[in-house]
């Protein structure tokens, strides 16, 4: 396995200084913002992502993933972005889920979906990469591995698949739920997303109604059974790329690393523990 940290949670940095920071930390690469508000804009990106690619490679990291905002060919800029990644390496391509839009809406928004999934399939097939559709909880067509695998369904899973988030897939299927997510999505998985939850009571000060709200907290003090998660992926023959997610924005950036470090370590001793 390969692995990686997403860059967000080091967006105050630039490029060259969080590459520092995250070989410092052991990691075998990077997996970039290149979206709106990243570290790579959209609109610049033939100018700029060649250089920062160089940048981090210089520094002994690869660049095997981009995280995106492409949902359709219509996407300003995807033709762009894909082309740029295709010819740097850049072939998976992580890009977020389509939102719910409410009690009514899941049976025509799972239908649009779909056909937007095919637009992201040519668009992989054309330039060589690989969309990765992110597992995420709340209110995301992408929550419960069943909607992701009806999204995906009759698509080539070498040009779209998925972001396994099981931090994300444990809140929304915490007993038994999660497993059946991973069987479902299990020739799909491009990229492991590493994060977990706890679940918290809260009370609100102006009712003092109580409410259970997901938190998300270390690894080793959350949810996310991630021996078991390792023990799966070696069932099915998985050994592609893993990417640790830092979210912990209440930090400054000196602690948020700190953080990461013994993150980085409990994840390489689950996937020890596994025998990965």
């Amino acid at each position: 396995m390969q692995y990686v940290m997403f860059t967000k949670h080091l967006q105050e940095l630039s490029v060259p200084d969080a590459g520092r920071a995250i070989k410092e930390l052991g990691f075998d690469g990077v997996e970039l913002t290149t979206r709106p508000g990243g570290h790579i804009l959209p609109e610049e990106v033939e100018s700029t992502l060649p250089a920062a690619v160089e940048q981090l490679q210089a520094l002994g990291l690869t660049v095997p993933a981009l995280v995106v905002e492409i949902h359709n060919r219509r996407t300003p800029y995807a033709d762009a972005v894909c082309r740029t990644a295709g010819a740097l390496g850049a072939t998976l391509l992580r890009t977020s889920s389509w939102r719910y839009l409410g009690l009514g809406s899941a049976r025509p928004q799972l239908a649009t979906a779909r056909a937007e999934c095919k637009e992201l399939e040519d668009l992989g097939r054309e330039y060589g990469v690989r969309f990765c559709i992110h597992a995420h909880s709340g209110s995301y067509l992408s929550g419960q591995g069943a909607l992701l695998a009806q999204i995906l369904d009759g698509r080539d899973p070498r040009y779209v698949g998925v972001s396994l988030d099981m931090g994300h897939l444990t809140v929304e299927g915490g007993i038994h739920g999660w497993r059946i997510s991973m069987d479902l999505l299990r020739d799909y998985i491009g990229i492991l997303a590493v994060k977990s939850f706890g679940w918290f009571r809260t009370q609100d000060p102006a009712t003092g109604q109580h409410s259970w709200r997901a938190t998300l907290v270390p690894l080793e003090e959350g949810l996310t059974q991630w021996t078991e998660v390792f023990k799966i992926l070696d069932a099915i023959g998985w050994d592609g790329l893993v990417s640790l997610h830092s979210e912990y924005n209440d930090m400054t950036v000196p602690v948020r690393l700190a953080q990461t470090a013994r993150d980085f370590t409990h994840i390489r001793a689950s996937a020890a523990a596994a025998g990965e």
